[in-house]
Formats: structure tokens, C-alpha cells, sequence
């Protein structure tokens, strides 16, 4: 046992070494009475009574002494103890004090977080009132104007001249861009609240789902439309995806639409933790100038009347990718076409030889 265990010991304030250590000193101080009173009593005591009362007083002194030296250990004992429940206590009452101060802190930080969350609740609620408003309110008048203008067009045609005719077209037109755009906005703003749903999904399925309404379109304008699949299978939002491709592969179809020779190109690539797809066509493009302003609501490069559109949907684009922690960008240059990257973390990404 080294030098430091042996200190320890017997400073320590344990039950054990403290019982140990008590056993020792009443060992030490009874077993040396013992050995010295008896000496002494050789010496002083002359017949066997003297012997008889020194002996008695001897064990008296003895009593006494374990007394003062008991009671000086239960002394030393509480004392420590004492100590150290006042220590606890202190302690106890600071760490009290530094949990309310924490508590105190916390609710003064949440406080505003609840409160904009509170405001934020509202905005979603009156969104939604604002979006139930949209579909139903604003497109029934739509509806009405749209169906008496058809009877206007089928029923008294003959009885309008070619000015004529043109109006009501033109109010058909007019509809049917308003629709979009309500449908457009409605897009918009049921992104921003949509949960995130991940999941597993065939990119060519996804593909050829979003193809199909322009099949007629695709084969009557003779649109090339290659592949470039080197992934399979991701693991992403599949709503939010789905919607980023198909605004893009619309947008591809519309800005090349007064090309000899339309071709569109659908590209996926594994990169690293990533999965980056990009949508390419030999449309007019544009200035890079202009690559910001593209993603931004409501922005259009080109007028209504040479590309129909609502400027919403390479918004919807961008907010669809962003909400998954991705980004989008493009690549472009007049009258060359133009090329949109879309990139989204996607763990569970597995690669594929690319498909012809």
C-alpha cells in the first residue's frame, strides 16, 4: 500500500475507513492503558485491597478517558457533517437559483418565437382563406364568362364579322390565361405548405408520367427527346420533384417552339451525396445577364404574345428545389438553347448505366 492510499485512508470521512480508523484508535489507547496502568499499579499498590481500589480507580480513569475521546469523535463527525450538508445546501440553493435564472432566459428567448409563431399560424390560415378564395371565388366568374363566350362563338357566329370573332377569341384567350395564372399561383403557395413526403422513386417512371400530356405535341412538332439516365432509383420528394421537371420540360417544349428541329434532352448523374438532373433544349435561350431575374416571380424575358406564359413557373421550380435542400441553376446563351441544373441531397441515390 503506498504512502498516498495509507494518507487517504485515514483522512478519508467514508463509513468504512472511518469505522476502521475509530477501531484502531480504541485498540491502541485501551491496549496501552492496559499495559502501562498495570506496571504502574506493581509499583504503588502494597497488599491486595490497595491493588483492589487502585484497580477500580484505574478502570474509572479509563472510562473517562474513552468518554471525552467518544464524545470528541461524535463531536468531530457532526461537525464534518454538518459542513458538508451546509455545503449541499448552498449548492443546492445556487443551483436552484441558476436553474430559474435559465427557465427566466429560455422563456424570455421563446417568448418572441412563440409570438411569431402565433403570427406565422395566422398568415397560414389567412393564406388558405386567401387560396380558397382563388380556386372558387375568383374562377367561377371565369367559368361564366368562359361558357357564354362559347355560346356566343357556337350559337351567333354567323351574325359576327370577323372583328367580332376575333374578340371572342381573344376573350377565350384571355380566360384561359387567367386560369393558368390562378392555377399557377395556386401552385406557388401550396409548395410553401405541402409537407415533405421522401420516398423511393423510379426516375423513369417519373418521366414518362410527366411526357404523356405532351405526346400529341411532342410527335406532331417532331421534338427529339433523348434520355441521358445514369440513376435509377432516388430517395426524394417525390410531389416536388415531379413538379420542378415538369415546368422545366414545359418550359423546354414552349422556348423552342420555333425550331426547325426541336430536340430536348432529360440528363441524371450521381454527385457524391447528390443527385443532379439538368433539362437541355435548342430553344432561343437567353442572356446570362438575365439568369437571376428568371427564377423571380412574375419575370418574363420575352412578350405574352411570342411565349404565352405566367412568369410563375421556374419560381415554383426554385422553391420546390430549395424546399428539399437543393439548388437550380442554369446555362445559356442566345439562340443556342439552354440548359437547367437541378441538384437535391438524395442519400440513397444508386447509379445505372446511362439509357440509350
Amino acid at each position: 500500500m503506498s504512502l498516498a492510499s495509507i494518507r487517504y485512508f485515514w483522512r478519508s470521512a467514508d463509513p468504512i475507513p472511518s469505522a476502521i480508523r475509530l477501531a484502531i484508535w480504541y485498540v491502541l489507547i485501551a491496549g496501552g492503558w492496559i499495559i502501562v496502568s498495570d506496571r504502574l499499579l506493581r509499583v504503588i499498590a502494597t497488599n491486595a485491597e490497595d491493588l483492589t481500589n487502585w484497580q477500580t480507580l484505574k478502570g474509572w480513569v479509563f472510562v473517562a478517558i474513552m468518554a471525552i475521546w467518544l464524545g470528541i469523535e461524535r463531536w468531530r463527525t457532526l461537525t464534518h457533517n454538518q459542513m458538508i450538508n451546509d455545503k449541499l445546501r448552498a449548492a443546492n440553493a445556487e443551483l436552484q437559483e441558476l436553474n430559474a435564472s435559465l427557465e427566466r432566459r429560455i422563456a424570455e428567448h421563446i417568448a418572441p418565437l412563440q409570438t411569431a409563431n402565433q403570427e406565422l399560424s395566422e398568415l397560414n390560415q389567412e393564406l388558405e382563406t386567401f387560396t380558397s378564395i382563388v380556386s372558387h371565388d375568383l374562377k367561377a366568374p371565369l367559368r361564366v364568362i368562359d361558357g357564354y363566350s362559347q355560346l356566343l362563338f357556337r350559337f351567333h357566329a354567323s351574325h359576327l364579322d370577323e372583328d367580332g370573332r376575333q374578340c371572342v377569341q381573344n376573350i377565350r384567350a384571355a380566360i384561359k390565361q387567367m386560369n393558368q395564372l390562378i392555377d399557377d399561383l395556386l401552385a406557388y403557395t401550396h409548395i410553401e405548405r405541402k409537407p415533405l413526403h421522401y420516398t423511393v422513386i423510379d426516375l423513369d417512371n417519373i418521366l414518362q408520367e410527366i411526357l404523356a400530356p405532351y405526346t400529341e405535341q411532342i410527335i406532331d412538332r417532331g421534338v427529339v427527346v433523348e434520355r441521358d439516365l445514369r440513376c435509377s432509383r432516388l430517395y426524394v420528394d417525390a410531389t416536388g420533384l415531379t413538379i420542378a421537371l415538369r415546368n422545366l420540360i414545359d418550359n423546354a417544349l414552349k422556348f423552342s417552339v420555333h425550331v426547325p428541329q426541336p430536340r430536348l434532352t432529360i440528363g441524371c448523374d450521381i454527385q457524391h451525396n447528390a443527385v443532379r438532373l439538368w433539362v437541355k433544349d435548342n430553344g432561343i435561350g437567353f442572356d446570362m445577364r438575365d439568369h437571376d431575374r428568371i427564377f423571380t416571380i412574375f419575370q418574363r424575358l420575352h412578350p405574352q404574345e411570342a411565349y404565352p406564359g405566367t412568369g410563375i413557373g421556374l419560381a415554383i421550380v426554385r422553391k420546390a428545389v430549395e424546399r428539399m435542400g437543393g439548388r437550380v441553376w442554369a446555362e445559356s446563351s442566345p439562340g443556342v438553347g439552354a440548359t437547367f441544373y437541378l441538384e437535391i441531397p438524395n442519400a440513397n441515390a444508386s447509379s445505372s448505366p446511362p439509357t440509350d
